[in-house]
Order: structure tokens, then sequence, then C-alpha cells
């Protein structure tokens, strides 16, 4: 019999227990909070070990998906050649180093190699820091610790100074070695190899062994390139099947919501004077000096984001951005100095006033009126209200709307001291006090192509 304090549900293929009202606490029957289960035990799938033993016989890039567990197997590569680095540093014992690209990525690389091992591991990811300590400093660390995770920076450091040799290292991982082909210190540090005689193992993973776009007849050139750079052969599973099987393949859905009609003529209307401003201050025929700034740039920029916002996301939207366009001008022409700039400044300022009020002869700003959004903004409420029911929304209030106490306030009168009244209380606003990660079970990003459509999107 089911708990009823665990509702199951079911997205992409995964079962997801939701708490609903467990006396248990919010985290009661999640993986990670049952005691029974070891997180370090973890069997290699066949295509790891498959990848592992080519690993154990000759320098290997790892091309695995993400989420593949490629980071797995290096750990696995570096318990079976634990034997080489468990001895004293002093007595030719030698070390492990795993090279990670950023300082964020070396906490993750730790946390992998701690679970699956009993090694001793380092983390150096500040290179001001580290640039800083002597040899003894740190063949200190070299003694204490078997495998060292560093940044690609830090590393170099170590290396150029002498501070380790190449020689003393058992095993070197590049993770996103693929950055190996651009100017990048992994690339240097490989170049430290071609004078080493007795170079490490070379292992390197990455789910992506071209950066950036390729011409197909350039692929097999850009892979000999980078198996080049890092003396080692690429390497991915046989089987893709079974590599599927386990790798993350989220669902995509491609959704057609077809155009947008408004039987009104807003939208038209809006559009045709949109263009017409920004028609007209493109013809505008003003000499621009290489040390001078361009007086209609501000202009063209709002202007176009605002055709952006209202081609894409409906009228409603694009009087929701207009306002907040206008609050960004009266900044700008309360401080512009210039007399050309500020007329552009303020001819822009009186358009999307024009636009706020066609707005308001058809719809009244203070609620949403879906007949003004275009399908694809229609859609996505469908898609979000699946996973949180309807609710009254707060935008309906007639109160609610232009309240200077909200982040969206907007000011529409010309008038200097409400601005600075406004400035004074955003100052003295509180914290905002964002919701627990857990009091819903979606977790989504929406993706858009300009910081108005987010913003906008927001409200």
């Amino acid at each position: 019999m089911k708990s009823p304090a665990l509702q199951p549900l079911s997205m992409a293929g995964l079962q997801l227990m939701t708490p609903a009202s467990s006396p248990m606490g919010p985290f009661f029957g999640l993986p990670w909070q049952q005691e029974a289960i070891h997180d370090n035990i973890y069997t290699p799938r066949k295509y790891q070990v498959e990848l592992l033993e080519a690993a154990l016989d000759h320098n290997t890039i790892v091309c695995l998906n993400t989420g593949s567990g490629k980071t797995f197997i290096a750990v696995l590569l570096t318990k079976e050649l634990s034997y080489q680095i468990r001895g004293d540093f002093n007595r030719n014992g030698k070390r492990t180093v795993f090279l990670v690209n950023s300082a964020n990525q070396v906490a993750q690389q730790v946390s992998a190699v701690r679970t699956h091992s009993d090694l001793k591991v380092g983390e150096y990811s500040n290179l001001e820091v580290n640039a800083s300590w002597t040899k003894e400093k740190w063949n200190q660390e070299f003694t204490k610790h078997q495998v060292l995770v560093m940044t690609c920076f830090v590393a170099l450091n170590v290396l150029k100074n002498g501070y380790l040799s190449l020689s003393d290292i058992n095993l070197l991982v590049f993770d996103e070695c693929h950055l190996a082909i651009l100017d990048h210190p992994y690339r240097e540090i490989m170049k430290l190899c071609e004078n080493c005689p007795s170079c490490p193992r070379i292992l390197g993973l990455t789910a992506s062994i071209l950066n950036g776009k390729c011409d197909p007849e350039e692929l097999e050139e850009k892979i000999q390139k980078l198996e080049k750079i890092l003396k080692s052969n690429a390497e991915t599973a046989t089987d893709l099947v079974v590599l599927d099987r386990y790798t993350s393949q989220p669902c995509e859905i491609v959704v057609d919501c077809g155009p947008f009609t408004d039987r009104s003529g807003l939208y038209e209307r809006l559009l045709m004077e949109l263009e017409e401003a920004l028609n007209f201050i493109n013809d505008c025929n003003i000499s621009v000096h290489s040390k001078e700034r361009d007086s209609t740039l501000i202009s063209k920029q709002i202007l176009s984001d605002c055709r952006a916002v209202l081609v894409v996301l409906g009228p409603w939207c694009a009087d929701k951005v207009a306002g907040m366009m206008v609050r960004e001008l009266q900044k700008y022409i309360k401080h512009e100095q210039e007399e050309l700039h500020r007329k552009f400044l303020l001819f822009t300022d009186t358009f999307l006033r024009k636009i706020h009020a066609l707005c308001e002869e058809h719809f009244s700003p203070a609620s949403l009126d879906l007949k003004f959004v275009t399908p694809k903004v229609i859609k996505l409420l469908e898609i979000l209200r699946k996973y949180k029911p309807y609710e009254r929304q707060q935008f309906e209030s007639v109160e609610w709307y232009n309240n200077r106490n909200q982040d969206n306030y907007v000011s529409w009168s010309d008038s200097e001291d409400d601005e600075e009244d406004e400035e004074i209380e955003e100052k003295e606003k509180p914290e905002t006090n964002f919701p627990s990660p857990f009091t819903n079970i979606l977790c989504g990003i929406i993706f858009v192509e300009r910081r108005y459509t987010a913003v906008v999107l927001n409200r």
C-alpha cells in the first residue's frame, strides 16, 4: 500500500516521489536520505570497462556524452594505477594529477575521487594563493596527498617552476581536453611533455571533441590534430545503443504555436509605428567621429528591443516593456549633457509613451489580457500550469498595478522629484525572500534571446 504522504509523479521516464504532508519532513524518502544506500558502491558499465581497458593500454581521449560517467572512468584508471602513488613521494613515489579548466570544477572532481576511492586528495584552485607557495610547501602537499586536483593554471605554474616534474606523475587527466586545440594552458602542459623522457599516462575527457563548428570534410583532420596534441587515441563506446540507454536522453518536443492574429488591429498599428520610428532614426544623417558616442545608439537599441518583444510576446508585453524602458530613459535623460543625445532620448521617451497610450485604448494594463499575447506565451503558460494548479494571480489586482513599492513601477510623469523618491525607496527595500526549491516539483529553465524578453516573461 502506498503512503499518501508520497505522491508519485512520472516525468520524462523518471519516477519522482514528491513529499505532500509527510511528518518525517520534506526529504523523507529521497534517495540521498536513505542510509541503506552507500554512495560509493558503483558498478562500472560495459562501455566504461571497455574504455578503461583502452586507457590502461595507451594514452586515450574518452569521448562520451555528458552524464555518461567519464569522471568515473578516470577514477577507475587512477585506482588501477594506484600502486604507483601509494608510496612515499620522497622515495620515488609518483602522483596522479587531475586538471580542470576552472576553479569551480575542482570540488566536483575531488568529490568523485574521494567517493570512489580511499586515496588522499589535495585540491588547488586559487592561482594567486598557490603561486606564492615555496618549493618546501609544495613538497609537503605532494607528500601528504596522492591525487592532486588543480586548475590548469595552477598546474602550469607548478610544472614551469620545477616544483613537480612530469616524471613524478604517473597519470595526467585532462577534463574538457578539447580545449587543448586552442591556445590554452593544456596545450602548454603538453609541450612540456615533448622534452620529457618519461611522460605520464595521458587520459583526456570530453563530451565535445570538436571545439566549435566544423564542416564534415574537416572532421577527421580536427580529431587527428587533437590526438597529436595530447599524444593519445580518441575512443568512444563501440556499442552506442548501450551507451544511449545509460546516458541522459531528454524528451525533445517541438511545439508549433501558430501565428498571432489580432482582430483589434493593435498589433499591426504598434509594429508599423515602431518600424517608422526606427526608419526615422536610421535616416538621420549624423556624422559620428571615431571618438564620439553615437547619438542614436541607445534609441535604436531600445526601439529594436521593444519591437522584438512585440513580435515574440505580443502587445500586452510590449506595453509592459515600454514602461520599463521609459523608466530607464528617464535616468539617461536626467544625466545627459550633450544636446543632440538628449533630443534623441526625449524622442524615444515620447514615442514609448505613445505606445503605452495606444495600448491603453484596447486593454487595461492592470490585468493580463490573453487576447493581446502571442500563442507562444499562451502555450508556455499552459505547460507551466501543468506543474502548478491555476491560482488567482497577483497582477489581477488593480491596486497592485504600477504600485511604486513594486519592482516594475513606472513613472509616467516627467517630474524628476518622483524619480528621486523612487531611488530612495529602492534603497530602503528589504531583500526578497525567494521560495525554497523544494516547494514545487518543477525545476526548469526558459531560454530567451533578449534581456527584456526574460524580464517581461517574469511579469
